[in-house]
């Protein structure tokens, strides 16, 4: 036992509780916040399926298994609203990953070291990004159970834990059912730290029973896969892993997978200390510390245009939607560096000093903690789905007026994916199979083109038709959708089944 592994007030806990509030916080705000899945996680949390299905198409690699919406299921239960249940999950997920990833290294690195991973994880720019800016369950999940899990091993290694092995082994079931793609890499990860830093066979075995399991379990589902996504067109820049300046601005435009000047810089000084009191530092902290920085940067390189020769004669692009997405895998150890500075110099530990890398890692996350709000409540499912699961419609109002005979439709939707042209919409009055009045225009009337609408964003316009050609006490039907009106061409609505809106006049 060292100095670092009792002492009389857990300062370090506390602080992933209490300042860890930053992280989370937000969620609380009124409203639910402009994301790149918008209100999806929202419909699919009412309605579960093995594979989401709601707005995107099921994919057992990429897509949303049941495990990402089990944690709303009881405030469903409860009386929630989706929107509240969905925010409760984002909740927990901060606050699982802060604590795994504090008792992960509370025996390695101290309590003071533990806590500050601990918190620095929780306000990580990707893991801020993860929920504020994609809006993902999903891999917020896996961010929070990555830790849990590592937290598991840690403890079978130094006390035989049987606890500790059932928390990795149930860990890894869960990221299974929540996303299997992400899961496999953090399987892999996982089996590699353990042969590499905890050094222990058995501790292998455990990553291995828990990955087998989750395996098995989604046998029935493994020819469910949706058609690849334009994954080499995002890979990312390196200077936009470290630069702040990329994450100011609307939501769309912040990247979600910077590591952030704090963790870097901090890392950068923790080898340095540790290389100079190398003969003071455990052999598993220097493991642990060569281990995170080796794993870092191949899931750096993964992430950059220079790594498609392996993307491509790998096939592995069928696991992940976006190349970055394997920094999520090694979000955990990214922290460790960081977190190894009150045992690498010493000066740190003193309360003051600590208190201070607590308050520069909260500094730094503020500008990550802005994301955009809209107060729009959507409805317990959408009413179509435009497109390639491009445009949700939240709502489609229709007034018929009596004098002057008109008809005015108000709609509101949601963007997911940018689209591809500036499409026109179509409104039209049918007595019977003839069109008795209609209407093409842009969807904002020219002030916004569909081209600019940004993921997320809830939009809002009204259609106005002349009904004075309708013939009188009929009752009309009527159609609304999007079409390109170079070669007239509709959108297709809820998958091919229609398209257009149907809706009926009384």
């Amino acid at each position: 036992m060292n100095r670092h592994e009792v002492t009389p007030v857990r300062a370090g806990f506390w602080a992933v509780l209490t300042l860890g509030i930053f992280a989370w916080a937000p969620a609380l705000y009124p409203g639910y916040w402009q994301s790149w899945e918008g209100f999806a996680p929202v419909f699919q949390s009412v309605t579960p399926t093995a594979l989401a299905s709601v707005a995107t198409a099921p994919d057992l690699w990429r897509g949303a298994g049941s495990g990402a919406f089990l944690l709303a299921q009881p405030l469903l239960l409860l009386g929630a609203t989706p929107t509240q249940a969905i925010q409760f999950t984002f909740i927990v997920a901060f606050i699982l990953g802060g604590a795994g990833s504090y008792v992960w290294l509370a025996d390695r690195l101290g309590d003071r070291g533990a806590g500050l991973a601990g918190l620095a994880y929780m306000l990580l720019p990707m893991t801020l990004a993860t929920v504020y800016v994609r809006g993902s369950v999903s891999n917020a999940l896996i961010l929070a159970l990555t830790p849990l899990a590592l937290a598991g091993l840690a403890s079978y290694t130094d006390r035989r834990s049987l606890v500790g092995a059932a928390v990795t082994v149930l860990s890894l079931l869960w990221m299974w059912r929540t996303q299997a793609g992400l899961a496999l890499a953090v399987t892999l990860l996982l089996l590699i730290y353990a042969l590499v830093v905890e050094r222990n066979g058995l501790v292998a075995l455990i990553v291995l029973a828990g990955g087998a399991s989750g395996m098995v379990s989604l046998i029935s589902l493994w020819s469910v896969t949706a058609p690849s996504t334009s994954f080499a067109s995002h890979f990312i820049p390196l200077n936009t892993l470290i630069d702040a300046g990329a994450m100011i601005g609307d939501a769309t435009s912040k990247a979600p997978y910077q590591i952030g000047f704090m963790v870097v810089t901090g890392g950068v000084f923790a080898v340095w200390g540790v290389f100079l009191r190398r003969q003071h530092i455990p052999p598993i902290v220097i493991r642990l510390l060569w281990f995170s920085l080796g794993a870092t940067l191949a899931a750096v390189l993964l992430a950059l245009s220079v790594s498609a020769p392996f993307w491509q004669a790998s096939r592995a692009d069928w696991l992940l939607t976006y190349p970055w997405q394997v920094l999520l895998v090694v979000a955990p150890l990214l922290v460790m560096p960081l977190s190894a500075l009150p045992l690498a110099l010493d000066e740190l530990e003193t309360p003051v000093y600590w208190a201070v890398l607590l308050a520069l890692v909260v500094v730094a996350s503020l500008p990550h903690l802005t994301p955009t709000y809209t107060q729009t409540t959507p409805p317990l499912r959408p009413l179509a789905i435009i497109g390639d699961n491009q445009v949700i419609v939240l709502d489609a109002q229709l007034t018929e007026a009596a004098s002057p005979r008109a008809a005015t439709l108000t709609v509101t939707w949601q963007t997911l994916q940018p689209l591809d042209f500036d499409y026109n919409v179509f409104f039209q009055a049918l007595a019977g199979d003839v069109v008795v009045a209609q209407l093409d225009a842009q969807p904002l009337n020219a002030a916004r083109p569909a081209t600019d609408w940004q993921p997320g964003e809830v939009l809002q316009a009204s259609y106005t038709l002349d009904l004075s050609a309708a013939p009188s006490g009929d009752q009309l039907t009527y159609y609304f959708g999007y079409y390109d009106w170079r070669d007239g061409r509709r959108l297709p609505v809820d998958g091919g089944i229609n398209d257009k809106l149907v809706l009926h006049g009384k």
